[in-house]
């Protein structure tokens, strides 16, 4: 019997226990002097690995509705959950996030409306057609709202996400995505952020993140402007929450100032590397200030250099979102989105492919080409050079301190250097900066 049978055969016609995915796998001399760091027991190494790339289905979301409501006229083109999963593959994609919305069953506002065997039986179908395929699942997960002032909705949620646990163990999902709440509208009467975290969202974090353990599942908190808007109230409730079966979805477009409602200037790539550490999956979007912004568009080359300077190993689901009034939404076109998704997808992918080589090292290479080609008129691109270099091995041993100061010191020595010819000086500039600016979101 292999794995697929026997989880049918503990399953029959309901819940039960869950199968496990794989995871993926020197300086001028007026130049002030690094700070004396002790070596860290612990060294670094940028990642250059190929990172596995998943495609949310929420990209289609109101094309897969129109098929599961059986919605027509005005309404988004349908697509089937499974020809959704099918694009995905044919499209390049190593996975797939299951929302457990695309499942014939789920209702955000109660219990499942259809019998548990008919959802464990389309669940079931799924993961053999994702297995037919060659496509893994990187996740699931629900709506919820744990920040409600209505303590039996919480308890709705509660056991809505208890059931969509094991639901996501019949996926093969490895985890299960979930949200803290909306704001409230008592939270100046109930004592502020930490009052309604610490009485509400933290209790029911903690029953759905225990019985998850139970099933094989982890629990990710993804930060979504609501409760959770910025990194540290994400890790504080983490903290609170005190299971080690809880880890972030790291949403790269919710970042923002708590109740504000964009995220535009704000930090959000220091917010997204903060987060990083405690996080296993990362959810990619294209507009970092939210969905109805206008401007900017994520920079994924800084983006994913700081992921492999923190050494992330989770998963990457890429979510494309529309604003609902723009011409192009889903709801406006012939047929499904799949076009904009291929570009948004080739977007993620030459950012990865970019951000593969070593910064430090591309940096040295590159001053040190354009000392042999001409584009110094003095020998001070061997001291350029050898900032760059040694700011690379400060990094791999974790000496983040002088390494900024290294970097620093290259900065100012492009910036003061007359023996550098101006389009050379420029063009080490732009290179400089694709390091310095993952640098700061990371290491501050």
């Amino acid at each position: 019997m292999n794995r697929r049978q026997a989880l049918k055969a503990a399953m029959g016609a309901a819940l039960a226990a869950p199968i496990a995915l794989n995871s993926p796998d020197q300086a001028y001399a007026a130049a002030p002097a690094a700070p004396a760091e002790q070596p860290s027991r612990t060294s670094r190494r940028y990642n250059s690995s190929t990172y596995p790339v998943s495609m949310s289905l929420y990209c289609f979301n109101q094309n897969i509705n129109s098929w599961i409501k059986g919605r027509s006229g005005k309404s988004a083109p349908p697509i089937t959950t499974a020809d959704a999963i099918t694009w995905a593959k044919n499209a390049g994609c190593d996975q797939v996030d299951i929302t457990a919305y695309f499942i014939p069953g789920y209702d955000t506002h109660t219990m499942p409306t259809r019998p548990i065997s008919e959802i464990v039986s389309f669940a079931a179908g799924l993961r053999d057609h994702c297995d037919n395929l060659g496509i893994g699942v990187s996740g699931t997960g629900v709506f919820n709202d744990f920040a409600d002032p209505d303590a039996s909705r919480r308890e709705l949620d509660v056991q809505r996400t208890k059931f969509w646990t094991d639901i996501a163990a019949v996926l093969g999902a490895p985890g299960i995505r979930v949200f803290s709440g909306v704001v409230p509208e008592d939270i100046g009467t109930a004592g502020g952020w930490e009052g309604v975290t610490q009485s509400r969202i933290v209790p029911a974090l903690r029953e759905v993140t225990a019985y998850a353990a139970g099933k094989g599942v982890e629990v990710t908190l993804q930060n979504h402007g609501d409760m959770t808007a910025t990194a540290d109230q994400t890790l504080q409730i983490l903290d609170w929450v005190g299971d080690t079966n809880l880890s972030i979805m790291d949403d790269t477009g919710y970042f923002r100032p708590f109740e504000a409602p964009t995220g535009a200037d704000y930090d959000w790539y220091r917010d997204i590397m903060k987060a990083v550490p405690r996080s296993t999956s990362i959810q990619l979007k294209r507009k970092p200030a939210g969905a109805d912004s206008d401007e900017p568009m994520m920079e994924y080359q800084r983006l994913f250099t700081g992921l492999r300077l923190s050494d992330y190993r989770g998963y990457m689901p890429c979510e494309l979102l529309w604003d609902k009034d723009a011409p192009d939404n889903p709801k406006n076109q012939p047929t499904p989105p799949f076009e904009q998704i291929a570009s948004f997808l080739a977007e993620v992918k030459a950012g990865l492919a970019i951000s593969q080589a070593n910064p430090f090292d591309a940096l040295e290479t590159a001053i040190t080409r354009a000392g042999h080609s001409g584009g110094f008129t003095n020998d001070s691109w061997h001291n350029l050079a050898d900032m760059a270099g040694q700011a690379g091995r400060e990094f791999n041993q974790n000496q983040p301190s002088a390494m900024k100061a290294h970097l620093a010191n290259l900065k100012r020595g492009l910036a003061s250097d007359h023996g550098i010819k101006p389009d050379t000086a420029q063009q080490l500039r732009t290179q400089l900066n694709a390091v310095l600016l993952p640098v700061a979101d990371v290491f501050g």
